[in-house]
């Protein structure tokens, strides 16, 4: 059996204090099987359920390497999203911090100029960002140099590889040496993995911590079987009943399967519940917007998210205690349907919390969730369903008013895309992250206004 023991595990003494101090009495499952084959200088393909640590499972033995040798532009970290590098950064800094650690962020929603300028004039040990701004800062500048890397790692890595990241993929290892180290973890193998790991790991060691599909331990998960029209009043009741009985750090995520649907879910419960208390997070909104939501929510500003697939992925976020999947999650096959229930249920239940899933299906999502089953090896628990407006009509006269607002908010976004056919998509809060510049701050307040 392996330790978990971090000073065991061959952390040395300095790296095992700051642990400690961070509050990190033991190594997970995939960090105890991780550090000392990375501490070896082998190449690794971790497959790990999300919540497990794989951050640390690479921070920790590129951290020990470089401070017995230190040097600049010593690792580079590559995520599919802002969001994911934004937190990877911040992991670095609490374990580096007192060793004098220097990390940058290339990602965007940040000024291309003011990263041109920290290139210039400082010098970094770890570098994290996106494919897209970091193939950006390679074809635009001279200052990324990529040369003298020792060590190179893929986060959420199946992600990366099953977006539109190839060819920014292709130059960035085409800059990097071929003396490297190279760890790739992802939560999921898939034959896009397989094909990199042939390209550009040499002789890696594949550890794996779960099973090609499964939910955390402690994660309590159900669904209820209801009318489709029914699904808004279901979350309105389930939200009020949570907001009477919760404490004020508890945390809930609502899943929705469109940018659209998130728009219009969030102004619902904005208009239902404090607006304060609700965000938003999609792929379409302006990224500044996107870190500003994501960090009101993390920080307890705000209670409830409501989110796409955006947020199922790698994030860490604290005290998550219930998730809603609004809708049953539909992917082109059945794998990948049960890779997006795993990857949201999997945002509660971590670091060895309880957590509550739900999931609406309705008579149209019927089969998909018999497909999610089936790859589980498991049946989901059913919950009884009975209307709530039926029983408590000024509930249902509210409600009425909440979706009459949120579709009022859908239209004046849709009027939107009239004036402005460059936004091709109205499903974008606030819908200024699309807009020409020309437009000035009246738009911006309106929507602002509406959806924040």
């Amino acid at each position: 059996m392996l330790s978990s023991s971090f000073e065991n595990l061959g952390v040395c003494k300095e790296i095992c204090e700051t642990l400690a101090e961070l509050g990190w009495k033991s190594a997970t499952e995939i960090q105890a099987k991780a550090i000392p084959v990375a501490l070896r200088g082998r190449d690794i393909v971790g497959l790990a359920e999300t919540g497990s640590g794989k951050t640390a499972a690479f921070a920790i033995p590129i951290l020990q390497t470089l401070i017995m040798k230190p040097r600049y532009n010593y690792a580079l970290i590559l995520t599919p999203t802002r969001e994911l590098a934004l937190q990877i950064k911040k992991h670095f800094m609490d374990l580096g911090e007192k060793f004098g650690l220097r990390v940058l962020c290339l990602v965007g929603g940040q000024y291309v100029e003011d990263q041109f300028r920290s290139l210039r004039t400082v010098k970094h040990h770890i570098i994290i960002g996106t494919p897209g701004r970091i193939s950006y800062h390679l074809e635009n500048s001279k200052e990324l140099i990529l040369g003298k890397i020792r060590y190179l790692v893929l986060d959420e890595a199946d992600q990366m590889l099953g977006g539109n990241f190839d060819t920014q993929l292709e130059l960035i290892l085409s800059k990097l040496p071929e003396k490297r180290k190279t760890f790739m973890y992802s939560a999921t193998m898939t034959s896009s993995l397989d094909k990199i790991q042939t390209a550009c790991l040499r002789m890696p060691v594949r550890l794996e911590t779960s099973s090609k599909y499964t939910t955390v331990d402690k994660l309590d998960h159900a669904f209820i079987f209801l009318p489709e029209q029914k699904r808004d009043a279901y979350v309105a009741k389930l939200l009020a009943d949570l907001e009477e009985n919760v404490t004020s750090e508890s945390r809930t995520i609502v899943f929705t399967a469109t940018a659209r649907e998130s728009v219009r879910l969030g102004a619902m419960l904005k208009y239902l519940t404090s607006s304060d208390r609700v965000v938003v997070l999609n792929g379409l909104m302006r990224q500044d917007k996107r870190g500003t939501a994501l960090e009101r929510f993390r920080s307890g500003d705000a209670s409830i998210l409501v989110a796409t697939d955006l947020a199922s992925r790698g994030l860490d976020i604290p005290d998550v205690d219930l998730i809603v999947n609004y809708d049953v999650p539909t992917r082109p096959t059945w794998s990948e349907s049960a890779k997006t229930y795993v990857h949201r249920v999997g945002r509660t239940a971590r670091a060895g919390r309880p957590g509550r899933a739900i999931t609406l299906v309705t008579p149209y999502s019927a089969t998909h969730l018999k497909i999610i089953e089936s790859a589980l090896g498991s049946r989901i628990p059913q919950l009884p369903w009975s209307d709530p407006t039926q029983s408590n009509p000024s509930l249902s006269i509210t409600l009425n008013k909440a979706i009459l607002h949120a579709k009022s908010v859908c239209c004046f976004l849709f009027l939107i895309t009239l004036l402005y056919p460059e936004v091709t998509d109205i499903a974008v809060s606030p819908v200024t992250a699309c807009l020409p510049a020309r437009t000035g701050p009246c738009v911006t307040s309106s929507l602002d206004k509406a959806l924040n």
